[in-house]
């Protein structure tokens, strides 16, 4: 995806430096809206591109004036629809009301396992730290896609929803036996069943952990509740647009990023931090594509070897980073939330370089921009 993208958002500018059109001005007459079809012919609905287009050119200040010769800024977006596939979930809780989530799900780094705790706890009005999660082979718990193409919490979440829902609804049901009462008269709140008479006065409750106790007690094992959910590709996708402000060295060809807004089209937000580190880091993941990865081969081998000579960014490479986060109540995943773990890397080697060509006017086409490849087409250009 980021290499499709710097190839597209590359060739956008191109065209409107060529047509004499600013980049921004270009996007939004070609962006798409509610209606439209994706170049592959996808058809999505509550389609937010051109709002976040416009609260990433105005956080950046596109327009402004810039102060110094030499300085760029570069425009880029994308999509990232969430990807489909299996997922399973067991959920289990003891005499004490702890949860333990069974699922073949591992987590990469990303923070998957906490968000899918914290839809068990939001689910039980239990706190997260009353949920746990265990990693299981498939000769436990069902098959899963596992992680990848922004498809965890749309799927796994989907999933892990269902399995707290039948847990709930058996520990529902136990309550109306226990009362001798029908379940609508029953509500879980703040860790406690609260039963209701038939004019809707509250008369009677039970904590949660004495309720799975006598639940425990009385079928001599614990509470279960399990979901198997295949996500169907989704009609919604989250745009992601950012700026990138770049000043150049026309004398060595150096490049330095002065500063990375990202736009983001979001749901609910489910972990605010987790949130943005996502973003954070999905950003200088961009920056060492765009700049200083490369993977080396002679004669068909790889010599990039080892981190000794494979660049990538380091804490002093790290730009001023500004989030704008564009709220709807559109995302495919619980609590109408939407993926955020690649979407914020794929536009920044375009907008990168986009903004070097804005500051020196040479377009470099190949990654990474390399002070040799500026150097080179600058020269190539004072001898045209």
């Amino acid at each position: 995806k980021p290499q499709t993208i710097f190839a597209v958002e590359s060739h956008m500018d191109m065209i409107a430096r060529d047509m004499g059109i600013d980049p921004m001005e270009f996007r939004l007459r070609n962006v798409l809206h509610d209606g439209d079809l994706s170049p592959t012919g996808a058809s999505w609905h509550d389609i937010r591109a051109e709002d976040t287009l416009k609260e990433a050119a105005r956080a950046a200040g596109w327009g402004s004036p810039r102060g110094k010769t030499n300085i760029g800024l570069g425009i880029a977006i994308g999509d990232q629809p969430p990807g489909a596939g299996q997922s399973a979930a067991k959920l289990t809780m003891n005499e004490m009301a702890k949860v333990t989530l069974h699922m073949s799900l591992w987590d990469t780094g990303t923070g998957a396992h906490t968000i899918l705790r914290q839809v068990v706890a939001e689910e039980l009005t239990i706190p997260v730290v009353d949920v746990s999660i265990v990693a299981e082979d498939t000769n436990a718990v069902d098959f899963e896609s596992g992680p990848g193409g922004s498809r965890v919490t749309y799927t796994a979440g989907q999933t892990v929803l269902g399995a707290v829902t039948d847990l709930r609804n058996r520990l529902t049901a136990f309550a109306a036996e226990l009362y001798d009462c029908p379940v609508e008269q029953i509500r879980l709140q703040d860790g406690r069943m609260i039963v209701s008479d038939q004019t809707g006065q509250e008369n009677r409750e039970i904590p949660l952990t004495e309720l799975a106790a006598r639940a425990v007690d009385s079928t001599d094992g614990e509470i279960t509740g399990e979901f198997t959910f295949t996500a169907p590709a989704s009609d919604v996708t989250g745009f992601s647009a950012q700026v990138a402000e770049v000043e150049v060295d026309p004398e060595t060809g150096q490049i330095k990023v002065n500063k990375i807004v990202s736009a983001h089209d979001v749901g609910m937000v489910l972990n605010p931090l987790a949130h943005q580190g996502q973003v954070e880091g999905g950003v200088i993941q961009g920056l060492g594509y765009a700049l200083m990865e490369e993977m080396t081969t002679e004669n068909g081998r790889i010599s990039s070897l080892s981190f000794g000579d494979y660049k990538i960014p380091t804490i002093q490479d790290i730009p001023i980073l500004e989030t704008v986060l564009v709220e709807s109540n559109s995302g495919p995943a619980p609590y109408e939330s939407k993926g955020i773990g690649e979407s914020s890397n794929v536009p920044v080697a375009a907008a990168i370089a986009n903004a070097v060509h804005d500051a020196i006017g040479v377009r470099i086409t190949s990654l990474p921009i390399t002070a040799e490849k500026v150097l080179k087409a600058l020269r190539l250009k004072s001898s045209d």
